[in-house]
């Protein structure tokens, strides 16, 4: 991709060189878009398939994940100090290839399709809580692994997390269940006369 837009960039404006290479450049990004839609479905797929009767995704906020670092400022020199920016534009760049918006819209539009239940499931301190004694803190994450400061329990922290988020769509649809069993019982009224009979 690089080298085809340096290509263009160093065409002349308005030359048929330069619509050519704009041309070879426009059908290679239609390329890589129809393979990452072809791989989204391949994968939503997969998901939706699988022998359950809801799917928990932990609800992101990708607009903001993928803001700049905030700006910082020496107070004495008055100039810009290192905000890790750099860094994170790579991390922008893999998100946004990735395009898990569109994944999330893809497994939705399927599972309804099945008649399945999509969960969105609030991803605060999933990485970061113990799966053993529940206890949350930022120290028990360092990077991949994971080890609780209280108890010592270790193990992946991104497997650790899918779990938590697994255990926590869990609990919000026994947590449904319950609440439709009640509304049954309640809207199952028995009549006076069943009650004087039965009494």
């Amino acid at each position: 991709m690089k080298i085809r837009q340096r290509r263009v960039s160093k065409k002349l404006k308005g030359s048929k060189n330069r619509k050519k290479a704009a041309n070879k450049l426009g059908r290679f990004h239609k390329k890589i878009t129809d393979k990452r839609v072809a791989y989204q479905w391949d994968v939503a797929s997969k998901i939706v398939s699988r022998k359950i009767d809801a799917i928990a995704l932990e609800n992101l906020n990708i607009s903001g994940m993928l803001k700049r670092c905030k700006v910082k400022i020496d107070e004495n020199t008055g100039r810009f100090l290192k905000n890790g920016q750099s860094r994170k534009k790579g991390l922008n760049r893999a998100i946004s290839d990735a395009s898990w918006s569109e994944l999330i819209l893809k497994i939705e539009y399927l599972a309804a399709k099945q008649g399945k239940v999509v969960i969105k499931i609030n991803q605060s301190h999933s990485s970061q809580e113990c799966r053993n004694c529940g206890h949350t803190d930022k120290s028990n994450r360092d990077g991949e692994k994971f080890i609780c400061t209280e108890c010592g329990y270790h193990e992946h922290a991104d497997i650790g997390a899918a779990k938590t988020i697994r255990d926590r769509g869990l609990e919000i649809v026994r947590g449904d269940s319950a609440k439709l069993a009640a509304r049954q019982l309640n809207a199952q009224k028995v009549s006076p006369r069943t009650y004087v009979q039965t009494w």
